[in-house]
């Protein structure tokens, strides 16, 4: 397949048009920028997974190609470009994304991208292009980026969607603003998820997911199943009913990430429990043997545990062995408990 720009967002057959609320500042701040005439040619728009950086790019877009917005950054829903844009159709706006078969976005379809912004506008208004996420870009990609950069076309916005600028090339951050997409608070997150869901969310569902209410939204229908599972799981391996080998083939396969995700959370909480003095209400995901473990075991070797887990995570993006990493991380796991005497 060849990698190429769309006019399509995603998989969606309608797009919203109205930002979360804690876009706000964002929002804000690039509206001062319109309003001066003072909108850069490039934005990188960051933050942490969930958060809706994609959703804002899009109604950003919307704002831009609006014929009604007046002074204000949102797009008026109405006129036939905000139509255009709610369809997932408008002709000014092209998608970057990382094609089917692939696991990168190449160069070829960057290009691709700046041919189509150099191109006259079909409604007479600004053309935007959108990559995200910006962080798999080749060099090469990046590279291509740079160059249309340096002479950007007039009404014409780039934006960079990411959740780990740190890998896009330091040439190419100093040629955007930055734009950071932050999670929301605690109260803020809870209640837009409840909304969200039309009910009270899960204890753990908002932790489990690093505290993004876009994430703990998506992970909501599977969150009992993975609580249920990762608890028999770690409460098999620190009793010893099971091996380390066992429990990392359980845990492999396409579900991994969200299952280490519920590690870190677990450790999480029982640090937060362990170091914070208004913490003690918090409750620790799973069983009597899990909660007695988190509450005994010692602070520095769950620390440990946590950079552990991390440096295994960024072993697992690359070419290492999932089993082996996994492993290696497991057996760790046992033996920080183990030396606390609660396994």
């Amino acid at each position: 397949m060849k990698a190429r720009a769309t006019t399509e967002p995603e998989a969606s057959a309608s797009v919203p048009l109205t930002l979360l609320p804690w876009h706000e500042g964002a929002r804000s701040r690039l509206e001062t920028a319109v309003a001066g005439e003072r909108l850069p040619h490039a934005l990188l728009l960051h933050g942490p997974e969930g958060v809706g950086k994609e959703r804002f790019a899009a109604v950003l877009a919307g704002a831009l190609f609006c014929s009604r917005r007046g002074a204000t950054l949102i797009p008026c829903g109405e006129c036939a470009d905000c139509a255009l844009s709610r369809a997932a159709s408008h002709p000014d706006l092209h998608w970057l994304r990382i094609p089917e078969d692939k696991k990168s976005i190449g160069v070829d379809a960057v290009r691709e991208a700046c041919e189509q912004l150099g191109m006259t506008s079909m409604r007479s208004g600004y053309r935007v292009a959108i990559v995200s996420p910006a962080h798999s870009m080749t060099t090469n990609a990046q590279n291509a980026l740079l160059k249309t950069l340096e002479e950007p076309s007039p009404r014409t916005l780039l934006v960079l969607v990411t959740s780990r600028p740190s890998r896009l090339l330091a040439t190419l951050r100093s040629r955007c603003q930055r734009v950071e997409i932050p999670r929301p608070g605690a109260a803020p997150a809870t209640q837009w998820l409840g909304a969200e869901l039309g009910a009270v969310p899960a204890v753990g569902l908002l932790e489990l997911a690093g505290g993004a209410p876009l994430r703990a939204a998506a992970l909501a229908p599977h969150f009992a199943s993975l609580e249920s599972q990762m608890t028999g799981l770690l409460d098999d391996l620190l009793s010893g009913r099971s091996e380390v080998t066992r429990t990392s083939a359980d845990m492999l396969g396409e579900g991994l990430p969200v299952r280490l995700d519920w590690l870190e959370a677990w450790l999480g909480t029982a640090l937060r429990r362990r170091t914070l003095p208004d913490a003690t209400g918090l409750t620790i995901p799973g069983g009597p043997l899990l909660q007695r473990a988190a509450a005994e075991v010692n602070i520095s070797a769950a620390f440990r545990m946590v950079d552990r887990l991390r440096e295994a995570r960024r072993l697992l993006e690359g070419s290492a062995a999932p089993q082996l990493v996994l492993e290696a991380l497991l057996v760790e796991l046992v033996a920080a408990f183990r030396r606390k005497g609660v396994a």
